[in-house]
């Protein structure tokens, strides 16, 4: 496709279509499972004035660095509030640096077809838009591997010792979002080039040492903060400790996460997608290409191939854990795409598959998604519930107890950290009764008058009838839960004392 990957296609296209797909209606989703965690910690922060502890729930909770916590903290500082867009602003920001750090190493190793044909590709691969707008430290630490990684093939021909330093820089920055994964994903893909032809030799120099010193005190440099500045003192947790339990010890004594050794096998082509109707067959031609095929050619395989065997080898699988190899897979595979005997051809199928599939994610991410939610759910739940225990007192004189409502909750009501939350495990239908429920929520006993009680709309029969003098406010169904009479057991229901009775 000549518009898109051509001899005039160009970089900018590339990059305005990049933001249209990362930032359009970037908070209309409502936050999902695992974001709920980036937002209370963060909203933890704020409410404490600590940056350096991070807690969830009330309980200390440093199983990630803090950076991606500070990006957060960051954003809703510019934007006047913790939101959403706050939330997944550092996703999307860089998804961003993928897409121009995949060009630039597809320019660097061939030319800038490689570069634009990569960057199409993996703009229009589902899972890819997906985390880049999810609040998490996935996207992150794709990107901040895949720019280390661009940046080294930019510049591995010059042995300049700020090139030494930059790039270590980005590797340290990157570990401080999720973790050593980082550094150890970069050096897996970048050995095989280091071994072909001698190349290690031109970097074993002193300089490169020295060039680690600032990025290791980069690195240091929160946990020392987090051991000299805020409530250290009934901390209870080590960051660095941590670093080793997630990272060293999950991966040869997995203590969670154990999925089976064919885990890989079944989500790298997942996570492909829609690409991997390509990515197959550029695996199966990898035997008959080897002898033709360049040293860059060459090092996609053994860099693809490299770091999926350290993915599978790890003790500790999950689906997710398979993210930013895919850069990798789709550069190998868009070489093999540009190298075919049948190149025209596989072209305007390849440029009629992206064309496609933005039009498609851009429909799913940016309209379906903000139509779905449109007029209901949290958002709208939370504006009501505010609204009508104003009625009565000031919103900040009010308790809450949380009666297994689900997490994003708490962020959408902006609630203390330690608001207590009597979370339900196990089967959740089986407490269908009045004595159930007290058995597991004995604070039932003797409602507190001056107390907000925020449950699902599952528990709701039961407690209509324990709640009598109660006003009860219920989230509304969004658009698309009306439009296709969706009955959604886990909307919140709030019940607010009709009056003070202080």
């Amino acid at each position: 496709m000549q518009l898109l990957w051509g001899k005039n296609a160009k970089f900018r296209w590339l990059f305005l279509a990049s933001i249209v797909m990362l930032f359009t209606c970037l908070g209309a989703r409502e936050i999902w499972t695992q974001e709920h965690r980036w937002a209370d910690i963060v909203a933890a922060m704020f409410y404490h004035h600590d940056f350096f502890h991070p807690s969830l729930d009330g309980v200390d909770y440093y199983d990630k660095p803090l950076l991606s916590y500070w990006l957060i903290a960051g954003f809703a500082v510019l934007l006047g509030k913790l939101s959403a867009v706050a939330l997944r602003l550092p996703s999307a920001l860089a998804g961003l640096l993928a897409i121009w750090s995949i060009y630039s190493l597809g320019k660097s190793l061939k030319n800038k077809s490689l570069g634009l044909l990569s960057g199409w590709m993996l703009l229009t691969t589902f899972y890819f838009i997906f985390w880049a707008r999810t609040s998490s430290a996935d996207s992150l630490n794709l990107a901040g591997t895949l720019f280390a990684v661009s940046w080294y093939f930019a510049k591995k021909n010059h042995t300049r010792f700020i090139d030494y330093v930059v790039f270590f820089l980005i590797l340290a920055v990157t570990a401080l979002c999720k973790g050593l994964i980082a550094p150890v994903s970069a050096a897996l893909v970048i050995f095989p080039d280091l071994c072909m032809q001698g190349a290690w030799r031109k970097h074993l120099r002193l300089s490169v040492l020295f060039a680690m010193i600032p990025a290791a005190i980069i690195y240091v440099l929160p946990f020392w903060a987090s051991s000299h500045f805020g409530n250290q003192t009934n901390y209870n947790e080590n960051g660095l400790y941590l670093v080793y339990r997630e990272n060293i010890l999950r991966y040869f004594q997995p203590f969670d996460h154990k999925g089976p050794l064919y885990t890989y096998f079944v989500f790298l082509p997942v996570y492909l997608l829609p690409w991997t109707v390509f990515f197959i067959p550029a695996l199966l031609a990898i035997k008959s290409r080897w002898k033709t095929m360049s040293a860059h050619s060459k090092w996609m395989v053994w860099s693809t191939g490299l770091f999926f065997l350290f993915l599978t080898l790890s003790g500790s699988r999950r689906n997710y854990y398979v993210l930013p190899l895919v850069p990798f897979a789709i550069l190998m595979t868009a070489d093999w795409l540009l190298a075919v005997a049948e190149t025209a051809k596989r072209n305007v199928w390849a440029g009629r598959l992206a064309i496609t599939f933005f039009i498609l994610l851009f429909f799913v991410f940016d309209v379906a998604q903000p139509f779905y939610y449109a007029g209901g759910g949290e958002v709208a739940f939370a504006t009501d519930v505010i609204q009508h225990a104003n009625q009565i007192k000031p919103w900040s004189q009010w308790n809450f107890v949380l009666l297994d409502p689900e997490s994003k909750v708490r962020f959408y009501l902006a609630l203390p950290p330690e608001t207590k939350n009597y979370a339900i495990t196990g089967d959740q239908r089986k407490l269908q009764t009045q004595t159930s429920l007290l058995t597991a929520w004995p604070v039932l006993r003797h409602p507190d008058p001056n107390t907000i009680y925020i449950s699902r709309k599952l528990y709701e029969p039961i407690l209509r009838g324990m709640f009598k003098n109660y006003e009860e406010v219920s989230a509304r169904p969004g658009l698309g839960e009306k439009l296709v009479k969706k009955k959604d057991p886990n909307l919140s229901i709030a019940f607010i004392p009709i009056r003070n009775q202080d």
